[in-house]
């Protein structure tokens, strides 16, 4: 093939194996295409045909660091780096306990055809020369506070790792997070953020056996303290430092250290932090693995609330992965069409009229059949595919609506709800577009009700009562979900536009005690008291019931009345409740709505 014929893709690998540098090519499915001299070098790669393999086949050196900055260039995000350590070609640390390692950086790019669509990555290594040499090429210390930097810490732990001798490989690595620092820059400036992280650089240098990043010759033995970035630290605390019985207490010690008062000029401040630690182990392979890992036990932490200290378990690592898989299976479900919505009826508890339903999700998955919600939907908030979800839900709720007017020649409900999570609740650009989009398409959009829960309400107050302003422009009703589980309720109701309150599934189980009598009657009178309808959810017995109307509770939904049902078997439904007589309602109708439901499962919502 002449030069001018050779499409563009052989003539980049044809220029990458002619570059003096290491680079790599590689195609979106992270297989190589092609590879240049030091790059093969560098990864001892020189006797293994490389095209159409990866890199995770063919060598474990580098491959947690290749991997994040290939998916970010495919992602289309430019200039991220990983650093890796390389180790020299020919040695095998496993069987050389002399062996040094050096420094080594991995960057990636997008790489793309004419069109400008992207159809791989190159990707380039950056080496620092062997320590020694006359031009030696030590990682950047933090600018800051003269810690060592991530990439010269994490050359430290990958060193520690590859240690023949396991006992030399099991050390201590603490994280240590500052709670609200972008608060104090805020309050304070960041200029006083600046001294208070050199100050808790200081202390956390002095309350080791560590030295500063300039030190180098600091023997392996020492303690390494460095800044990861932002208001985060570590410290990779030597061989011998501590037993590994009492690293709780050295990781506590810490912390005291952190939350010691700092005086600054005429002013105290007092901080608090998250800790999370982790003795490595014989499964942690790479430096990328062990702080991966701290994440994982910062996030614990900081979940339990400030000065919490947490030690890392297996179990935290295979919850993120379990999250992280089932993520991506959500992500293909989405795209293949999975979810489904099932509807519980609401109905009046003073005649037994079918008013309304709410839409609940559901995952149809392929092999272990039909999942509730609350298997999958925090997994959803956090991944970020709930906005996009939702947006289905409300297109999907009503496209149902309007089969049921086709189907029966009338609404067979008068409204549907949706559940808004939190995400979409505080970002609602992309809901009020779906919404005006529906609205302008001529659908009636007041045959729909948003849900909210009263957590969601409150996190930022003022927007959100612009946001309900919207909705009610639309002609769109709003529903309190899980009244009286926050603290909404304690206040008078109107604090924001609500037409309908929902009492929460628990609060009605605890019907029948006095304390669960007393609550669920102040709900209901603080409710009406705002104007606000009330639906009770959850009510399973004929008990509940009785003592719901008593209490002047309008709506109920449970499976008294009947379970969450697809849109075919809802229709039913209807068509049952409306040619039934009221004189055969509460137990009877039970059975009428279990006879319609069939084999729905009984998940939960």
């Amino acid at each position: 093939m002449t030069p001018d014929l050779e499409k563009p893709l052989d003539q980049s690998a044809r220029l990458i194996r002619e570059i003096p540098a290491a680079i790599a090519l590689f195609d979106r499915e992270l297989r190589y295409i092609a590879a240049s001299a030091p790059w093969v070098d560098a990864f001892g790669l020189a006797r293994v045909p490389l095209a159409g393999r990866r890199h995770d086949e063919l060598c474990t050196l580098g491959r947690a660091a290749l991997d994040h900055v290939q998916r970010s260039a495919l992602a289309g995000e430019g200039g991220t780096d990983r650093p890796i350590v390389e180790h020299d070609p020919g040695h095998d640390p496993g069987h050389d306990p002399g062996h040094r390692t050096r420094p080594a950086t991995l960057s990636a790019r997008a790489h793309r055809d004419g069109d400008g669509a992207i159809i791989g990555t190159v990707v380039a290594l950056r080496q620092a020369d062997r320590p020694g040499s006359a031009d030696a090429v030590r990682p950047a210390a933090d600018p800051l506070t003269g810690l060592a930097a991530r990439a010269e810490f994490a050359g430290r732990l990958q060193e520690v790792l590859a240690d023949p001798d396991p006992e030399r490989r099991a050390v201590l690595v603490v994280a240590i997070n500052l709670d609200n620092f972008r608060s104090i820059n805020n309050l304070h400036g960041s200029g006083i953020g600046d001294q208070i992280l050199k100050i808790i650089a200081e202390r956390l240098v002095s309350g080791t056996r560590s030295r500063l990043a300039e030190d180098a010759d600091a023997p392996r033995g020492r303690d390494m303290v460095a800044r990861l970035g932002g208001a985060k630290f570590a410290i990779l605390c030597g061989p011998s430092t501590v037993p590994l019985a009492q690293t709780e207490g050295l990781a506590a010690r810490l912390l005291g250290l952190v939350q010691s008062p700092i005086a600054i000029g005429e002013q105290t401040l007092r901080l608090t932090a998250s800790v999370g630690f982790v003795t490595t182990t014989p499964a942690h392979r790479d430096w990328d693995e062990v702080l991966r890992d701290l994440d994982l036990t910062l996030r614990e932490a900081r979940a339990w609330g400030p000065s919490k200290l947490v030690a890392w378990e297996p179990v935290l690592t295979r919850e993120a992965t379990r999250h992280y898989t089932l993520g991506e299976e959500l992500r293909r479900a989405f795209d293949n069409g999975e979810f489904v919505l099932h509807y519980q009826p609401v109905l009046r508890l003073d005649n037994y009229r079918l008013v309304g339903a709410e839409a609940l999700l559901r995952w149809n998955h392929p092999s272990e059949g039909l999942a509730p919600s609350a298997a999958f939907v925090p997994v959803l908030e956090a991944s970020g595919l709930m906005v996009e979800v939702g947006g289905w839900v409300v297109r999907e709720a009503v496209r149902q609506i309007e089969s049921w007017r086709v189907l029966y020649g009338r609404d067979i409900v008068d409204w549907v709800s949706v559940n808004l999570s939190a995400r979409q609740f505080n970002n609602p650009s992309a809901l009020l577009a779906n919404l005006r989009a529906i609205h302008d398409g001529g659908f009636s959009v007041h045959r729909l009700k948003m849900e909210i829960t009263e957590a969601a309400l409150l996190q930022k107050p003022d927007a959100a009562r612009a946001v309900l302003a919207e909705l009610h422009g639309l002609g769109i009703g709003v529903a309190i979900d899980d009244f009286g589980m926050g603290h909404a309720a304690r206040h008078d109701a109107s604090i924001f536009p609500i037409e309908t309150v929902k009492i929460d599934a628990p609060l009605v189980a605890r019907i029948g005690s006095a304390e669960g009598d007393r609550m669920v009657e102040a709900l209901v009178f603080i409710a009406q008291s705002s104007g606000a309808a009330v639906i009770a959810e959850g009510i399973e017995t004929a008990a509940q019931r009785d003592f719901l109307r008593s209490a002047g509770c309008g709506f109920g939904q449970g499976y008294l009345f009947a379970e969450p049902m697809d849109g075919a078997l809802l229709g039913a439904y209807a068509l049952t409740h409306a040619v039934s007589h009221p004189a055969t309602r509460g137990r009877a109708q039970s059975d009428i709505s279990k006879s319609v439901t069939g084999s729905v499962s009984r998940r939960g919502a």
